[in-house]
């Protein structure tokens, strides 16, 4: 396939910080090498406190404790298993489309997932709420939730929510990642943050059973980029690429029933007939499967984060098939 929007890399995200940063190049020199100990087992001191400051302004909440993670999924992870360290059995989530890690990170942690339409038993369940929902972009949280709640915040920040402020759900943990709001995918480093001291303390220990720590060379990286860095043009040069490729996409919503581009987010969940699919696949477009998803294969995800040029080109490359197509049954 040419234009591959299956896979969640966010490449227009990672152009916007390419095109903001203006630091030095970051180069490890061998001197520099020799100081790559074990890490700090919780996360760099210092990257935690740029972490406080990047949840306040990303979400407009400070959290009392921060731990650094290996990325978004190991944060939820963990939260997850200190829910099921504190008695929970169950994990709701929201009713599919559901992120598709989801149910393996669920059974991981030893606890079973269940859809909200099952009804939230508090007792027993903990939620997993993502916001704006992958992948399609809800906003809002799961009705009547009254059990414990894990915020899967990866879009949650003035990069991939259209309007600023949507109110922050309440929430026990918080989940975020650096990797998604600057593009750099590849960095795995996220976050893990609550309130509560005691749940602070048993994530504390799960962590450290789950890794010496994160990778320095990552670390690193990010003190190094996050320093002085100028956040307002980074935002501006993001939003500005993504509803980019928002705004292309929307010219091809008529393949897919006519459903609308979300303009929270990252995703477009698209309804996918027979034709539709016959165009995608001689256009060279791949898409993640519904049934990846809890969902069915008439429906399919397609990531807008990607490259400008990809978008722009899988769109005319669609229009053209459908025109040939038109002529082919004349």
């Amino acid at each position: 396939m040419k234009y591959d929007l299956g896979f969640g890399n966010s490449v227009c995200i990672r152009q916007a910080f390419l095109d903001s940063y203006h630091g030095e190049m970051i180069v490890f020199t061998q001197d520099g090498l020799s100081k790559f100990d074990y890490p700090d087992r919780y996360g760099d001191p210092e990257l935690i406190q740029i972490t406080r400051d990047v949840i306040l302004r990303q979400m407009g909440i400070t959290k009392k404790h921060v731990y650094i993670t290996n990325g978004a999924t190991g944060a939820a992870t963990i939260a997850l298993r200190a829910m099921k360290q504190r008695g929970k059995s169950i994990c709701y989530t929201r009713n599919a489309p559901w992120y598709l890690r989801y149910p393996s990170m669920i059974k991981a942690s030893g606890l079973i997932q269940l859809e909200e339409s099952k009804g939230i038993d508090p007792e027993e369940g903990v939620v997993l709420l993502d916001i704006p929902s992958n992948p399609q972009g809800f906003t809002s949280g799961i009705r009547f939730s009254i059990a414990p709640t894990i915020l899967d915040a990866v879009y949650f920040n003035r990069v991939y929510l259209a309007g600023y402020f949507v109110p922050v759900i309440a929430h026990d943990v918080l989940c975020g990642s650096y990797s998604k709001l600057l593009g750099l995918n590849g960095l795995r480093v996220g976050w893990i943050a609550t309130d509560d001291d005691l749940l602070a303390e048993r994530i504390k220990e799960l962590i450290v059973g789950e890794y010496c720590g994160i990778s320095v060379a990552s670390v690193e990286i990010l003190k190094n980029v996050l320093f002085d860095f100028d956040w307002d043009l980074f935002e501006t040069i993001a939003k500005s690429n993504l509803d980019n490729n928002r705004e292309e996409w929307s010219k091809l919503e008529k393949f897919f029933e006519g459903r609308p581009v979300c303009h929270d987010g990252m995703f477009y969940w698209g309804k996918i007939d027979e034709k539709c699919e016959e165009l995608l696949s001689k256009s060279g477009i791949s898409w993640t499967k519904g049934s990846d998803m809890g969902a069915d294969d008439s429906f399919g995800r397609f990531n807008l984060g990607q490259d400008n040029d990809l978008i722009r080109k899988s769109v005319e490359e669609m229009v053209k098939n459908d025109k040939i197509w038109k002529k082919s049954k004349k």
